[in-house]
């Protein structure tokens, strides 16, 4: 008797199949991802694979949401800027599932920035994580000074160890540990430009229906939530 005529032979033979056919059917899957994002179509990526992300690409007034003002500005910016796909984040320094997500991204963009274009935008949830907002300001005032990214990783690893008001010597440490200006830092904070900006990432954010962080939307379609990077990547590797 040949082996595959055996029990275990059949189980092994049986065990294979089912695993070459989750494969191919995980492979289409991504591909028809892909091409529904690179066309501007349906459900994103992890819709129906994960579930609990939002499928809509209107805003709260039900308009198509327009990527010229989703994405064009001067904004914080990982990978490639003229990347064919961009990725819009909405979100928050006091938020948990933020700080999260942000790890997942920075090592996407580290591997496969080439490929996309990740901009990060300000959505601070301040009923829920009191001085959010002035977070915002401080990533929007050492953004001026070129040192964004740095205060977003010191924000975020500190993120359960910052009082709610930062007080002179917690902006103290903050610009020593992240080479920021500390004059310039509090002149800015004290001006009114960090809020404009805030609050118009902010006002588009919620008129693009954003509800709660982090948000993404890839070339204008929306997901919620902390997206595995695994996920990520098997999208990103189909183009």
């Amino acid at each position: 008797m040949r082996w595959y005529q055996t029990l275990w032979g059949i189980a092994l033979l049986g065990l294979g199949g089912m695993a070459l056919l989750a494969s191919v059917v995980f492979g289409v899957v991504t591909i028809r991802f892909w091409w529904q994002i690179k066309h501007g179509q349906g459900g994103l990526l992890q819709q129906q694979v994960y579930g609990g992300f939002d499928r809509s690409v209107k805003d709260s007034q039900g308009e198509k949401v327009d990527r010229a003002v989703l994405e064009n500005g001067d904004f914080p910016f990982l990978g490639n800027p003229n990347a064919s796909t961009t990725i819009v984040v909405f979100g928050d320094f006091r938020c948990p599932n933020t700080k999260n997500a942000m790890p997942i991204i920075k090592k996407m963009t580290d591997t496969y920035g080439y490929k996309l274009k990740v901009i990060f935008r300000n959505f601070p949830g301040e009923s829920i994580h009191p001085g959010a907002t002035r977070l915002a300001y401080v990533g929007v005032c050492a953004y001026d000074q070129g040192k964004y990214w740095n205060v977003s990783d010191y924000l975020f690893a500190k993120k359960d160890d910052l009082p709610v008001y930062l007080a002179p010597a917690d902006m103290a440490a903050l610009a020593g540990d992240t080479g920021l200006d500390l004059n310039k830092l509090n002149t800015c904070l004290d001006s009114s430009a960090a809020s404009i900006k805030v609050n118009r990432d902010y006002a588009d954010g919620y008129r693009f229906g954003v509800g709660g962080t982090p948000t993404f939307f890839v070339n204008g379609q929306k997901i919620e939530g902390v997206v595995p990077f695994d996920a990520w990547e098997g999208f990103v590797k189909q183009f």
